[in-house]
């Protein structure tokens, strides 16, 4: 069985994953992801030249569009 690769970094800790994390997580393109946040779909967080998402919030607004 692979291991799952352990984040480490100020921001394991605090629940925020990047654009790489989210896109897996979404089954989705890291572009995907790029255009979620343009069009506000998706809520982020810009620190500098990066780009965070809490992974509960972004949950939680995806299913309410469901809706």
């Amino acid at each position: 069985m692979p291991k799952e690769k352990q984040k480490t970094g100020p921001l394991a800790d605090s629940g925020f994953i990047d654009r790489n994390e989210l896109a897996r997580r979404l089954c989705c393109s890291i572009g995907s992801v790029h255009n979620y946040c343009k069009s506000g779909k998706i809520a982020h967080i810009k620190l500098g030249r990066r780009v965070v998402f809490d992974w509960d919030t972004v949950r939680q607004q995806l299913l309410r569009q469901s809706r």
